[in-house]
């Protein structure tokens, strides 16, 4: 293994949080300390974890939570809620927003704000690009974030346009024409974050479990050339 002198995550915003005055919480000393603190924040989780014992168990590994002894199998006993019993609820679907906008043909209309955006991966990119942007073969790939546009469009829309939804907008981007998008439907990378897509889609969240919004949103489309008409 190669060791690196260059400070763990730990270690750098310890630094930081001295730089910025608020070195007293942060008065970690190794990467044990810091565990140690986790330890005491998430008891039921992780308090029997200590170092020691994840060392002598690292060939096997140790599966949380670790209160007095790990547990290989989560729920073996019991739940972890008051009585011990697991809990089923059901939750009757609610189509909601966009859904209910699209069943009740409310969603599409003969204007560009009644467009349906959707976003992808490449091939050539990993989520931002952060890293295989910083590869020159496959940053030649997939140099931009370009829109996919219905054929239908073509002499409509232009070569750059602007997406606005209630929550923002992007830059502007390429428009490529394709009969592999259904009309009404956009489709577009996220790698560069120049571009803005995720700004595109704000900080709603589903109102049980919290997991973001589906990269789905409504767009107005802002063409960017005289030539093209905006219906």
């Amino acid at each position: 293994m190669i060791k690196s002198n260059l400070p763990d995550d730990w270690e750098v915003l310890t630094q930081m949080a001295g730089k910025l005055g608020d070195g007293e919480n942060f008065h970690f000393k190794t990467s044990e300390d810091v565990w140690n603190e986790v330890r005491v924040e998430a008891p039921r989780r992780f308090s029997g974890a200590d170092y020691y014992r994840l060392a002598r168990h690292r060939k096997r590994g140790m599966q949380w939570p670790i209160y007095h002894e790990d547990t290989p199998v989560l729920h073996l006993l019991d739940f972890r809620t008051d009585d011990g019993l697991g809990k089923y609820v059901y939750k009757q679907y609610e189509p909601r927003g966009m859904i209910q906008e699209i069943l009740d043909k409310e969603f599409f209309n003969d204007s560009l704000k009644g467009y349906y955006l959707t976003t992808g991966r490449t091939l050539a990119h990993y989520n931002n690009s952060a890293q295989t942007r910083r590869t020159e073969s496959l940053l030649k790939k997939h140099e931009e974030d370009t829109i996919l546009a219905p054929i239908e469009d073509q002499g409509r829309l232009g070569n750059k346009v602007i997406l606005r939804s209630p929550y923002g907008e992007t830059e502007a981007l390429s428009v490529k024409y394709t009969d592999k998008v259904k009309e009404k439907t956009l489709f577009v990378t996220f790698h560069h974050a120049n571009s803005r897509i995720n700004a595109l889609f704000g900080d709603e969240a589903d109102e049980l479990i919290m997991t973001a919004r589906f990269k789905s949103v409504k767009v107005e489309i802002i063409p960017l050339s005289d030539e093209v008409g905006c219906g």
